[in-house]
């Protein structure tokens, strides 16, 4: 491999120059046990430092060793300076890596050092754990080989074998710390006990709430090639599967969250009474926001609910997911329980953290599906750079999802809850504070824009619809 890393055996910890950014909280308690783990083995997992001496990964590691009079730490220096994001990576997956799920063989070196294993000895038994082998390679492609691997004296590699399994591959040898059998299994258990949880705080300025525009997909377009002409492709399973199945043109409809609003557009063309409303909606190809649409789109809303009263149906597809924090969770779930008439149902699809983490832990699986890895904070967010931009998509369980709706209607029927889309058909809409909905409605229709610019044309709509909000409520009570 071209790009060679320097490894140093004892790189002083006062010349390391810690990140800005750290994507992981350490408890007292996981402090206490690193510090144990630290005093008993000693460092077997390097840092990883930029080329210019930033720390990429392994903070919790320093500030334990600094705790326990340490004062120098094994290090891999990376031969060229990298970018934020692949700082971020490195620092995720050198948390991450530390599996065993494949069966991988070496020659060992001596016990208590460090060496390099030539890759030619490498013998995978049994390779598993494709998504890490594949986010591996893409890094060490890039970067050269700047990662471990803890080896036995018996030559099984007893950490970090899905990094070996790409070494063989890629054909580049392996920095190794070799052990006694006897200590392995407790180093092993050591190691990959919970150190931590990811915190993604240290991206909230980077990660705006507008970047979430990037998430929208477009619908209904058809295929180019000649061999799926005329075939549609980029579906909604929550259109598709739990609304078009019954809607009929009778039907009010406001699709809240509408991305493009291609289904809107469609229907409409069909003699459906829909209406959408898009926060982010970017001019066609470009990612300026489209603000003189979106503010169409209220003005017409305001309009229909001065005639028409609240929505039949409103449609929340894959939106509870992009919201980029438990605020803007919860003041999308009031906008939508607000604007349900009291017969009406709100339909909601929204990613699915058990077959997320299921792609995840495929052993076997070779398909695109399985290359996505996870990095979930306490809230079961991930952070994710998609197209030059952070962007947040957050999960959940059917029992989360179900747990949450009931706080905003009486009954939540959930289907199809072992696909990736969960679905869910939520009716009557629960009474909340009008205080409660004036704030979500001052954030969701009148959301921030890049540098600090708010249209402020939403109040019209919003006094109508806390007029709405009061008779319903008043309809409930009586």
């Amino acid at each position: 491999m071209s790009l060679d890393v320097r490894f140093e055996p004892d790189y002083p910890l006062d010349d390391l120059r810690p990140a800005d950014y750290n994507p992981r909280r350490l408890s007292e308690e996981a402090f206490v046990r690193l510090k144990a783990s630290l005093r008993r083995h000693g460092v077997v997992k390097p840092v990883i430092l930029n080329q210019d001496g930033t720390l990429v990964a392994g903070h919790q590691r320093t500030k334990g060793l600094r705790a326990i009079g340490q004062t120098t730490t094994p290090a891999v220096i990376l031969p060229k300076k990298v970018r934020l994001q692949d700082e971020i990576q490195f620092n995720l997956l050198h948390n991450k890596v530390e599996t065993e799920s494949s069966v991988v063989y070496a020659e060992p070196g001596p016990i208590g050092e460090w060496c390099w294993i030539p890759w030619q000895t490498i013998e995978v038994a049994d390779s598993r754990n494709i998504p890490f082998q594949q986010a591996i390679s893409f890094m060490t492609a890039g970067h050269g080989p700047w990662g471990s691997v803890v080896i036995d004296d018996q030559g099984r590699i007893v950490l970090n074998a899905e990094y070996a399994v790409v070494a063989k591959t890629q054909r580049f040898d392996v920095l190794a710390w070799t052990v006694a059998s006897f200590d392995a299994g407790q180093l092993a258990q050591d190691l990959t006990g919970e150190y931590g949880v990811y915190d993604w705080s240290g991206l909230e300025e980077k990660a705006p709430v507008w970047n979430q525009h990037i998430v929208q997909p477009n619908r209904l377009r058809k295929h180019t090639s000649k061999a799926k002409e005329g075939q549609t492709r980029y579906r909604s399973e929550t259109w598709d599967g739990l609304v078009l199945p019954w809607l009929t043109t009778s039907h009010r409809v406001v699709d809240f969250g509408a991305g493009y609003g291609d289904y809107a557009t469609h229907l409409r063309e069909k003699g459906y009474r829909i209406h959408d409303y898009e926060p982010y909606r970017t001019l066609k190809g470009k990612y300026s926001l489209d603000i003189r649409t979106i503010v169409g789109q209220i003005r017409a809303l305001e309009k229909d609910l001065r005639s028409n009263g609240l929505y039949d149906v409103v449609v929340l597809d894959s939106v509870i997911n992009a919201t980029t924090s438990l605020d803007y969770q919860r003041w999308v779930l009031l906008t939508v329980n607000a604007l349900c008439a009291p017969d009406g149902q709100v339909c909601i699809g929204t990613r699915n953290l058990n077959v997320e983490m299921k792609y995840e832990n495929s052993e076997h699986s070779t398909t695109k599906s399985a290359t996505r890895l996870n990095f979930l904070d306490e809230h079961s967010v991930d952070m994710r750079f998609v197209k030059g931009k952070w962007q947040r998509i957050r999960f959940h369980t059917p029992e989360t999802l179900r747990e949450l709706l009931l706080e905003y209607f009486e009954e939540v029927e959930l289907s199809e809850t072992h696909r990736a889309n969960i679905k869910a058909r939520c009716r009557g809409p629960r009474a909340f504070p009008i205080d409660d909905y004036r704030e979500a409605f001052d954030n969701e229709f009148n959301m921030p824009y890049p540098d600090g610019y708010r249209h402020n044309k939403h109040k019209g709509m919003v006094a109508i619809l806390i007029e709405l909000i009061k008779e319903r409520n008043a309809l409930k009570e009586g």
